[in-house]
């Protein structure tokens, strides 16, 4: 496709929101294999309009709206992209400052040795389940694959910056499965690649929901929260 610089397939191996629920190895290990009816799609552009072109006139683009039971789109822009996959790499020079108070999207991608694989699915995996975010904070996570095991990759979309911010380097969950990986391969953060993105556009829904409508709708409910308390304060 003309302006196609970079694309990759993912399976989706399973949604953190039901994984919070149901925090083990057995609610985890069944959603490691690859799921066929379900599947993400991360592509970089040179332009919108080559976008825009693929998903209306493409036969490709047309059936992935025609032809699927539910599909969600994000439009990002890179902000900041870490690390040596060719899927970062190919965003330098076009990042941008993102906005403070506004959602925010990460995607992380591990290159792992056995031992770290090892290290991730036996002990550091399962026990973060216990720690994610409830969905006020992480308003969508996706757990994906790249190359099955040893090359995961998440998706997750933040209410703002600092909610993930808060949730990989001041919560000790998270830290202690980072933890837990670099002890057993020394050189996953050299092999970690990163992108941080500002969501400005997102067609469709996941699970019946527009993640972005549900920022707006956790935005409002805390300033009516604000209000109230301001209000029964003053009585």
């Amino acid at each position: 496709m003309a302006g196609l610089r970079f694309w990759r397939p993912l399976n989706i191996g399973g949604d953190f929101a039901w994984l919070r629920e149901h925090p083990s190895r057995r609610s985890l290990y069944p959603r490691l294999k690859p799921d066929f009816r379900r599947w993400a799609f991360y592509a970089v552009w040179d332009e919108e309009a080559a976008l825009e072109e693929f998903l209306t006139a493409s036969p490709i683009g047309r059936g992935w709206s025609e032809a699927a039971a539910e599909a969600c789109h994000f439009w990002l822009r890179p902000n900041r992209v870490r690390g040596p996959w060719k899927g970062m790499q190919v965003l330098r020079g076009s990042e941008s400052p993102g906005q403070a108070a506004r959602p925010v999207v990460y995607l992380a991608r591990l290159d792992l040795s056995a031992r770290g694989t090892l290290a991730l699915w036996g002990a550091a995996a399962p026990n973060l389940l216990h720690h994610l975010p409830d969905s006020d904070e992480l308003l969508l996570g996706l757990p994906l694959v790249d190359r099955p095991y040893v090359q995961p990759v998440s998706f997750s979309v933040w209410r703002t910056p600092q909610s993930a911010v808060t949730f990989a380097h001041r919560e000790q969950g998270h830290r202690d499965a980072v933890g837990r990986v670099r002890r057993s391969q020394h050189d996953v953060v050299e092999r970690f690649s990163s992108g941080r993105f500002e969501p400005y556009r997102c067609e469709g829904t996941w699970k019946g929901r527009n993640p972005l409508g549900l920022a707006e709708e956790v935005s409002h409910k805390r300033v009516e929260d604000s209000i109230h308390e301001t209000v029964a304060g003053s009585a």
